[in-house]
């Protein structure tokens, strides 16, 4: 049984093999060679050791065990590279460092590019993107919008500093190995040196005042939250993920539902539903489904990546739910599309109704409590009226009402209502069609006219823009006593001033039918409102104390 040895890396304890351990310390004094006559050496040297601490450590936890063996010592020479195998690989490094590949990048803060936290710089490095753009986005987000603050202190608290060296490396998407640890220090001197005869940093001490003050409040304000702040933090990740999941569940049963699975409700006769053909209903509900779970789905990724610093998907994957999202999105607006060509064309058709008129000329007008119709049919083989009456209760769809209805004054004694319907279709003849599905349900019982406030389908039929225009014969001479909640569904504009907002909905106002038009009594009110405005704009003329309409 080998020998075995516990060494320190960077304040870890390992336990490691003898021959491990003869392996790892050759390792250490190469490099320690190699790196002895740069300037500052100690600090690369401490983050090349602070790197294979962590390899280490992962190579343990991978393999679910306590000792380090020359198998593992091998491995993280390989990743991290030999130092004799430097000048060898320098020239060929420099020709292709414009095409050296990226890896997987850590989102961290980038303290030194910053101008307050060093956020923007960190998700400039993490997607790849001049940082100035992102710094704008803010800037645009918190002048215009004035929620920009919110999310930069949000994401300065969360997201960590790139410390270590090898941290600086995974935020730029760097591959770690002591080649690419060389470069990075070699580039870091650069950097500072270029720092320290920048005459243009002093040209702007103000600014970086600013700056420097408002980094030292955030941090502050960091250390002072400390566990506390992170933990209320990611309290409300959890409560964001939470709810976007609660939302990803309904999306799920709101689909089984539609699709029929789920439920005895026909939720094809509610409006937009009823709108869509049988046949593309399928398509758009699955499409609208990918469209809202995906992006959904993608926020909780986002949350846990910002909580805990992790990828929770590959790239493979999350270009592949953006495909799914796509191809949804563009199936759903094909088959939208192809639905919205039964839109196309409008047709209309109307019929006339005689109503019974009564010698007082005494009639009431209100919104029917239920669904019946009453009609008489004048003609036919018998000379008397035929009279059908139609009861039902309202049904289980949900559809726009499109009801015009408009008091109209006749000469003659015939009290009579003329229905006109009108609706859309992919041609006049489906136009025709779909109007003639339309149903609209009134009643007359001796002086009473009850008109319903919404319109019907008949069954299995589908929305198509349907409409009713009523006109309503009234005989001059006539007496009307007109319902609010009537006057409120159907004659607002005409009788806005005959009636009080404050009158309950079964009030009655009266209306006379005269040969000069229908005339109703303004309220006190509306007199007194009218007086006000005439003395304030200096209108001299008389108020009124009737509505002609």
């Amino acid at each position: 049984m080998n020998k075995t040895i516990i060494i320190n890396i960077s304040g870890v304890i390992f336990h490691i093999e003898e021959d491990a351990y003869e392996m790892l310390k050759t390792y250490m004094s190469d490099i320690k060679a190699h790196f002895v006559s740069f300037k500052d050496n100690f600090e690369i040297i401490t983050d090349i050791e602070n790197r294979i601490a962590e390899m280490l450590a992962e190579v343990l936890a991978n393999g679910n065990k306590q000792v380090i063996i020359a198998d593992d010592v091998k491995l993280v020479i390989s990743k991290m590279g030999n130092p004799s195998e430097f000048e060898s690989e320098d020239e060929e490094y420099t020709t292709g460092e414009n095409s050296q590949p990226s890896f997987r990048r850590k989102l961290f803060r980038d303290i030194d590019d910053r101008i307050l936290g060093g956020v923007c710089s960190g998700i400039g490095h993490y997607f790849d993107i001049e940082a100035r753009w992102i710094r704008v986005a803010f800037f645009l987000l918190f002048m215009f919008y004035g929620f920009g603050l919110l999310p930069y202190l949000l994401l300065w608290i969360v997201m960590p500093k790139a410390k270590t060296r090898s941290e600086k490396m995974e935020m730029k998407g760097e591959k770690i190995n002591l080649q690419s640890f060389q470069k990075n220090f070699e580039e870091e001197l650069n950097a500072v040196g270029s720092r320290l005869s920048d005459v243009h940093q002093q040209a702007i001490p103000g600014l970086n005042r600013i700056g420097s003050f408002l980094r030292d409040l955030v941090d502050g304000l960091m250390r002072f939250l400390g566990t506390t702040g992170k933990l209320l933090l990611k309290l409300f990740g959890f409560i964001i993920i939470a709810f976007v999941g609660i939302g990803l569940v309904c999306a799920f049963i709101a689909l089984l539902i539609f699709l029929g699975y789920v439920g005895n409700t026909d939720v094809s006769t509610i409006f937009p539903l009823n709108a869509v053909n049988a046949s593309l209903r399928p398509a758009i509900y699955i499409a609208a489904f990918f469209v809202i779970f995906i992006p959904l789905l993608g926020i909780i990724f986002l949350v846990i990546r910002v909580l805990f610093n992790n990828r929770t998907i590959g790239k493979s994957i999350g270009f592949s739910l953006l495909m799914v999202w796509i191809i949804a999105l563009a199936v759903g607006i094909f088959t939208i599309s192809k639905n919205a060509t039964d839109f196309k064309e409008e047709a209309s058709f109307s019929e006339s109704i005689a109503l019974k008129a009564n010698d007082s000329k005494v009639y009431y007008l209100k919104i029917g409590s239920e669904r019946t119709i009453q009609e008489n049919i004048v003609g036919g083989n018998d000379s008397s009226d035929k009279i059908i009456t139609i009861t039902g209760n309202d049904r289980d769809f949900d559809t726009p009402n499109k009801i015009d209805l408009r008091l109209n004054l006749v000469n003659d004694n015939n009290l009579s209502v003329i229905k006109t319907y009108t609706a859309r279709g992919k041609n006049i003849k489906e136009a025709l069609k779909n109007a003639k599905q339309l149903e609209y349900y009134y009643s007359q019982k001796d002086s009473l006219l009850s008109f319903d406030y919404s319109l019907g389908l008949k069954d299995g039929s589908l929305w198509r823009a349907q409409e009713v225009d009523l006109k309503l014969n009234i005989p001059v001479g006539s007496t009307l006593y007109v319902q609010k909640r009537f006057i409120d569904h159907f004659l607002r504009n005409q009788m806005y001033d005959c009636s009080d907002w404050s009158d309950e909905a079964d009030t009655y106002v009266k209306v006379e039918a005269t040969k000069d038009g229908f005339i109703c009594q303004k309220t006190a009110d509306a007199i007194e409102r009218q007086k006000n405005y005439n003395k304030n704009n200096n209108i001299k003329s008389e108020v009124k104390e009737n509505i002609v309409f």
